[in-house]
């Protein structure tokens, strides 16, 4: 232990999981290694890039980017089961979730980036993800966790932080952010853990490959999903314990009070 004066009180940690409590609680981030193994990342990869062909097909591509939704791929656990169980239900990262938010949280959103080389991304603006809330709060409502695909490092564009400002109110200055960003660089397989109050961007990558990520949002059941995930599923899933709680089943509105009771019920 480092030597210390005047302290009557220290953090003591005794696994790995509680350094990255502890980071994340005062930075706002951490990083969390080899969640996958690079045969999984290679599944993702590819799964990634076709779900994002087929959306793009489906949608129109220049309609996803008159709309600024260019290399962005929304919930792509509805169109293939390994983004649920291998990634936004990975086991690893839900036993560090539940030491953040406890055992009652749901899915908020899942969504792929993919930043191609030399190409401005709508994610490289600053931003939080809970957007346009102006506040503190004692214990997180909310945490992200963006899988890295493929390496995150400076040249490839990897994510940008501004450490302690899921503290703040309101985003900081300019001249503060220039002072006090840093590029969070991160082996493939890992997960950038972060309140989601904390201000991020995606970098420009200057390099010559894709880089790719997978976030996951995991809020308190009392905030809205970003997606209807019950509704977009069509009810696959309805029937398992557990996973009927965490893709928001059991939080959505009820449409009636009848229907609410008619809920407790079954419970």
């Amino acid at each position: 232990m480092e030597s210390s004066y005047g302290v009557t009180l220290q953090q003591t940690n005794t696994t790995a999981t509680d350094l990255y409590l502890e980071e994340l609680r005062i930075k706002g981030f951490t990083i969390v290694p080899g969640i996958l193994d690079e045969s999984l990342l290679q599944i993702a990869r590819e799964k990634l890039d076709d779900v994002y062909a087929m959306q793009a097909s489906a949608f129109g591509a220049e309609r996803l980017a008159a709309i600024h939704e260019k290399d962005l791929v929304r919930i792509p656990l509805k169109y293939d089961d390994f983004f649920l169980h291998q990634v936004a239900a990975n086991e690893q990262l839900i036993a560090i979730i539940k030491l953040v938010l406890g055992e009652y949280f749901i899915l908020h959103l899942q969504n792929g980036i993919i930043n191609r080389p030399n190409e401005a991304h709508h994610q490289g603006s600053w931003h939080r993800d809970l957007p346009y809330q102006n506040f503190t709060i004692s214990h997180p409502l909310a945490v992200g966790a963006l899988f890295c695909i493929d390496d995150f490092t400076t040249d490839n564009g990897c994510t940008q932080v501004v450490p302690f400002t899921h503290k703040c109110e309101t985003i900081p200055s300019k001249e503060y952010i220039m002072a006090n960003k840093l590029p969070v660089e991160a082996s493939a397989g890992s997960v950038i853990l972060f309140d989601s109050m904390l201000f991020h961007q995606a970098g420009y990558n200057s390099s010559s490959g894709i880089r790719r990520g997978i976030n996951n949002v995991y809020v308190a059941p009392i905030l809205k999903q970003q997606i209807d995930i019950p509704k977009a599923l069509n009810g696959k899933y309805a029937d398992d314990a557990f996973l009927s709680k965490f893709l928001g089943y059991d939080s959505a509105v009820a449409e009636s009070d009848v229907a609410w009771r008619e809920r407790r019920v079954k419970k």
